[in-house]
């Protein structure tokens, strides 16, 4: 099998050559470690193929995203979100996005593509809409305009959505394989926002953007979604990710989803991939391969990202494992 059908057969619930590993985002300062030269991509390259020099990833990735409305700030190379801009209804004057229903949109992500796509999965990472809204707001705006200004809420989703749901509808003519929609709503405790919240307002807006997806899709949230996840099933994606440990038991959910869903990531970043040793990794991912991998629908990657702060021998352990541990039937 090529990385492509790797891949695209663990999404459906069945057993490749291999365990694939997919990441949806490598930081340029992490490459750059793992490549021992100094590397340096276009904003929108979220998994370069440069990297595929060093490590046995199935995949790369490409964002077409709306844009935040907010203020950042640099702080030790991390780039922080510090503020929303969109305070007000008079602030939706700000809002100005790229046209989706021109082609010209799509040409660097079609250039991309031709370039760089080869046999490895293409996978093109989009918002639903939600996180753009709650972002571009802040936090606090929003979650007080739920309740004092909903309609405020609601024309800003509105706005994302119908953009991403255009986007959707064209990934697969760009060529893409596979798309990963990456809207967070909930933190390791549990959901951020009420389950009333997600299907009356969340819920109707993502599955504009869902229904227009032509191509196998992946779920992406931080934290424990578990109290979510039966409602999140109806917009029909075929995996989720990253399933962040501590906040959801990839195990249980392999006994109560493994037959629905297509489970990707777990390999912890709080401890094992920026503070453990190559040792631990190892034996993480080699863990992970054999209670998650078993009879397949299991795709292989870090618990978010493979960020600047991960450590290169540790990256290089999973890839590792995964070609000692990693080949069908495992």
């Amino acid at each position: 099998m090529n990385s492509r059908q790797r891949v695209l057969t663990a999404l459906k619930l069945e057993a490749p050559d291999r365990v694939p590993w997919v990441e949806d985002y490598i930081s340029d300062e992490l490459v750059s470690k793992l490549l021992k030269r100094p590397f340096k991509s276009a904003p929108e390259i979220l998994v370069p193929p440069e990297v595929l020099e060093a490590l046995n990833l199935d995949n790369i990735a490409f964002m077409i995203r709306p844009p935040e409305f907010v203020q950042r700030k640099e702080m030790e190379g991390i780039n922080y979100i510090t503020e929303g801009l969109i305070k007000t209804r008079e602030d939706l004057r700000k809002i100005n996005l790229a046209d989706p229903y021109k082609e010209s949109f799509y040409e660097s992500a079609c250039n991309f593509l031709e370039k760089c796509k080869k046999d490895y999965l293409a996978l093109a990472s989009i918002r639903s809409g939600i996180a753009t809204t709650y972002l571009s707001m802040g936090i606090d705006t929003f979650s007080l305009a739920l309740y004092d200004d909903l309609d405020f809420v609601t024309t800003l989703l509105d706005m994302f959505s119908e953009w991403s749901a255009e986007v959707a509808r064209h990934l697969s003519d760009v060529g893409f394989d596979a798309v990963v929609v990456c809207d967070d709503l909930a933190s390791k405790s549990g959901p951020m926002f009420s389950p009333q919240i997600v299907r009356e307002v969340f819920l109707p807006r993502m599955r504009k953007v869902a229904s227009n997806i032509k191509l196998p899709w992946i779920y992406h949230s931080d934290g424990n979604i578990a109290p979510l996840l039966d409602d999140l099933l109806g917009l029909g994606m075929n995996a989720i990710a990253n399933i962040e440990p501590g906040a959801m038991d990839i195990e249980q959910l392999k006994k109560d989803y493994g037959r629905k869903l297509c489970l990707m990531g777990n390999i912890d970043l709080h401890y094992t991939l920026t503070m453990g040793t190559p040792e631990e990794t190892e034996a993480e991912t080699k863990e992970r391969i054999e209670k998650i991998g078993r009879g397949g629908g299991y795709i292989l990657a870090s618990a978010n990202s493979l960020t600047r702060y991960c450590k290169p021998e540790n990256v290089l352990a999973i890839n590792r494992a995964l070609l000692k541990y990693g080949n069908y039937p495992v």
